[in-house]
């Protein structure tokens, strides 16, 4: 009986130690993690305060990394009511942020920002176009074609470059290009959404 408890106390010192090592690995893991996902996040917010500045916003925009969004990139308005300014949460579906590059993530970004921008000048013109005619005065129709190529086959979908983005259109090489020009389109009222 005394070797049976001997046995006992050494086989629960051995398990305790084994837990404190899972445990401890787990929280280790997950501090990683975080800080990861911290880093992401500042470089994301950067990213976005260049964007605002550039496209003259002043609205509250915040930056969400979700384990999950179904539409991958979204942006959602929250009202505070008569007295308070609104804010606008950007949320960006972690996995499919993985996949992207800075240039990629930048056209992301300013779809969304698009968005927020029609909406506080034009709110009842929302248009995935309308937002990606509003991106492409801080990025470029290359850049908008990459993000969208990566999202169509992220959802395994496909879509149309030119309904989304217009007409690409040819300037000669002697013909030197205003920044911020924004061609005419036509535009449906729609609701807010992304991507």
């Amino acid at each position: 009986m005394v070797h049976f408890n001997a046995q006992f106390r050494s086989f629960r010192v051995v398990i305790v130690f084994v837990l404190s090592i899972v445990v401890f690995s787990c929280r280790t893991a997950r501090a990683e993690e975080r800080v990861a996902t911290e880093e992401a996040l500042m470089r994301i917010r950067v990213i976005a305060a260049s964007l605002e500045a550039r496209l003259e916003m002043t609205q509250n925009v915040q930056i969400w990394i979700v384990p999950v969004d179904e539409r991958m990139v979204s942006v959602e308005r929250i009202h505070k009511g008569a007295s308070a300014d609104d804010v606008f949460i950007i949320q960006l579906d972690q996995s499919f942020l993985e996949g992207l590059n800075d240039e990629e993530l930048q056209a992301a970004i300013a779809h969304e920002l698009g968005h927020v921008w029609i909406f506080c000048h034009h709110p009842y013109l929302q248009t995935e176009a309308f937002a990606n005619e509003i991106a492409m005065r801080v990025v470029s129709r290359d850049s908008m074609k990459k993000v969208y190529a990566k999202l169509w086959l992220h959802l395994g979908t496909s879509g149309d470059f030119e309904k989304l983005l217009g007409t690409e259109t040819k300037t000669p090489a002697n013909v030197a290009v205003a920044p911020n020009v924004i061609m005419p389109g036509r535009f449906v009222a729609s609701r807010m959404c992304c991507w």
